[in-house]
């Protein structure tokens, strides 16, 4: 009896410790984004201040330029880059944590092919699937009433270069970070499902949080305190968030994730993510959101292309082409093996 329970014990440390690396990534996001939370009101605060400053005292061009920024900042714009400088910081200290748990081996479905032609061609119909598909979806909405051309069409052409500067910067970034970082971390520790679902999560999670900050515009920043901030972001209006903005998210999520793992390279998840995020960024330049008073209609637009039941059903269709993609891919494996 003794033997059998201490063995049971001995089991349970296994399986907890084979997870020691995911739980280690996850305490570095939620402590990032608390502590993020907890110093957004703080620095918006002091760029206000500095902002009223800078009209009576000139200081240098940096300071001057961040004085600018911060009079026009919001919230949410104090929030973006808090949470990012957050996470830098403790990064390092993830890293170390990391190598005290030895290293993983990867598990992946397919080795990559080495081939150039081929992943260049996944890169290519990632980008065209998805960039296709929700500048239809816009179309579509802007048909319906639901979203309204801008004006004047120079708004958004005039920044064109700079938005698919950004897009490619946010796609490397991510693509380091979720799926050659996280998601690798996660492989190396449970099931391909779990991980691809885990990583997802995390990927759902951040524009979940983005969009909590709509329920804050209409108040006082220079009285609003950190844990009010918290609450408010975190639970606030929380079922239209998790219908309109989680889930499509995280469905995005999962097929990056889904088509990282099957491919076992990065080009089809970066097409698909470049293709997601420069239709999302050129439509929110090119159009505005009518406005709706009925609660079914908002659920399904949100605001945005991304976000909302009709996006999530672009994700589906561009889901359904990924795993052709990947089908044919793995054909090919098997030929060539």
């Amino acid at each position: 009896m003794f033997e059998w329970w201490l063995e049971t014990c001995e089991n349970r440390c296994v399986r907890f410790s084979a997870f020691g690396d995911v739980i280690k990534v996850w305490v570095w996001a939620l402590v990032s984004l608390f502590v993020g939370l907890w110093l957004t009101p703080l620095a918006y605060n002091g760029g206000k201040a500095l902002s009223e400053l800078s009209g009576t005292k000139d200081f240098n061009g940096p300071l001057n330029k961040f004085a600018a920024w911060s009079g026009k900042a919001g919230l949410e714009d104090f929030f973006e880059v808090c949470w990012p400088l957050t996470a830098a910081a403790l990064l390092f200290p993830l890293i170390d944590w990391l190598r005290m748990g030895g290293k993983k081996e990867e598990r992946q479905a397919v080795p990559p092919t080495g081939a150039l032609r081929m992943m260049t061609l996944h890169a290519l119909v990632g980008f065209a699937a998805t960039f296709g598909c929700f500048i239809l979806i816009g179309c579509a909405m802007v048909k319906a009433g639901w979203f309204g051309w801008e004006p004047d069409p120079k708004a958004w052409r005039s920044s064109l270069f700079f938005d698919i500067g950004l897009v490619i910067t946010m796609v490397v970034l991510v693509g380091i970070f979720f799926r050659r970082v996280m998601l690798d971390i996660f492989l190396g520790e449970m099931s391909a499902p779990k991980a691809i679902a885990l990583a997802a999560l995390m990927f759902g999670g951040i524009p979940f949080m983005l969009s909590g900050f709509g329920n804050a515009e209409a108040l006082d920043g220079e009285t609003l305190s950190s844990l009010h901030l918290k609450g408010i972001v975190l639970f606030g209006n929380l079922p239209a968030r998790i219908i309109t903005v989680f889930i499509p998210c995280f469905a995005f999520g999962l097929i990056l994730g889904w088509s990282r793992w099957r491919t076992a390279s990065f080009w089809l998840p970066s097409g698909l993510l470049m293709g997601w995020l420069l239709a999302g960024r050129l439509f929110s330049r090119a159009t505005h959101p009518a406005e709706i008073h009925d609660r079914f209609t908002g659920y399904l637009t949100a605001g945005s292309v991304q976000t909302g039941i009709i996006p999530l059903l672009g994700v589906i269709a561009v889901g359904g082409l990924v795993r052709l993609i990947t089908k044919r891919y793995a054909r090919e494996q098997e030929t060539t093996d």
